[in-house]
């Protein structure tokens, strides 16, 4: 499917990635032109968001579909364009949508203090919200908390000058470090004010001078709260050494035992060609 083919009032999603962030913004098609559609702009503060040639950013506009996968046009070219009906953003493809999975929601990093009152007698624990989506949210506490999933959870923190309070049930746990632990939670009660928030809240991050101290507090932050990532114990095969003779032959001259994922390609093929000659390996 071509870009220009889709039609019009049609919902999308522009997907921003800036410097490592991600963003997503509701929008919708307004008209189709000469290899390319007209959409509905990202306002902050009711000014029309334009983008820096010199930033590295990378945008792509993802098609919604009722009962059909997501159509997705990855690295789209944008420019705003200003008409007498309004301020517009005009978005060229090179070349065809695709359909992609969107597992799951779009997370936003909050990384603001918050409180979590846990279980039916609302234990209190101050947090900090660590993200927020249209499904689910979690939060960081110093304390290890014991038999927490599924026990339903409500999470207030204040942002605009507003308290919002979102009400859900513990689905996993993750251990950060000895004075981090992480709750994510899945939402059971829907919350309408979530999308707002979320939008502003991206609206925020945009604003934000990406070389001022507040920007770069974030940034570290993000950090401090990411999930440890995941490993495997699985051996790890050895590196080629081509200079294993000095360290992995015995008295005798016969090779040590090892298994062969620890014998590098050079020795490898060295022990096949004295097996093949005769030699004792």
């Amino acid at each position: 499917m071509l870009l220009q083919e889709m039609p019009a009032d049609n919902k999308i999603i522009i997907e921003l990635s800036i410097k490592g962030q991600k963003f997503e913004f509701p929008s919708k098609v307004v008209s189709q032109g000469n290899n390319s559609i007209f959409i509905e702009p990202i306002r902050i503060n009711g000014k029309v968001l334009t983008f820096n040639a010199s930033e590295s950013i990378a945008i792509n506009i993802v098609m919604i579909r009722e009962n059909k996968s997501p159509m997705v046009w990855k690295g789209v070219g944008v420019a705003c364009v200003h008409e007498k009906s309004g301020s517009f953003y005009k978005i060229t493809a090179s070349g065809e949508g695709f359909e992609i999975n969107r597992r799951g929601a779009f997370r936003l990093f909050v990384g603001i203090s918050g409180v979590a009152q846990l279980g039916i007698n609302r234990k209190a624990v101050d947090v900090i919200v660590k993200d927020v989506s249209e499904n689910g949210f979690s939060f960081v506490s110093s304390e290890d908390m014991e038999n927490v999933i599924n026990m339903p959870v409500r999470l207030v923190f204040n942002d605009f000058n507003k308290n919002y309070s979102l009400m859900g049930i513990i689905v996993r746990k993750v251990i950060i470090n000895e004075t981090k632990v992480l709750y994510g939670c899945q939402l059971s009660v829907s919350n309408s004010q979530l999308e707002q928030y979320i939008n502003q809240k991206q609206r925020q991050m945009l604003s934000m001078n990406r070389d001022n101290s507040a920007f770069k507090n974030k940034e570290m932050l993000e950090k401090a709260l990411k999930e440890p990532e995941r490993t495997d114990n699985k051996e790890q095969p050895e590196a080629d050494d081509k200079n294993y003779k000095s360290k992995s032959i015995k008295n005798d001259g016969t090779h040590t035992d090892r298994a062969i994922n620890r014998v590098g390609k050079t020795e490898r093929r060295d022990i096949f060609r004295d097996a093949m000659s005769g030699k004792k390996v």
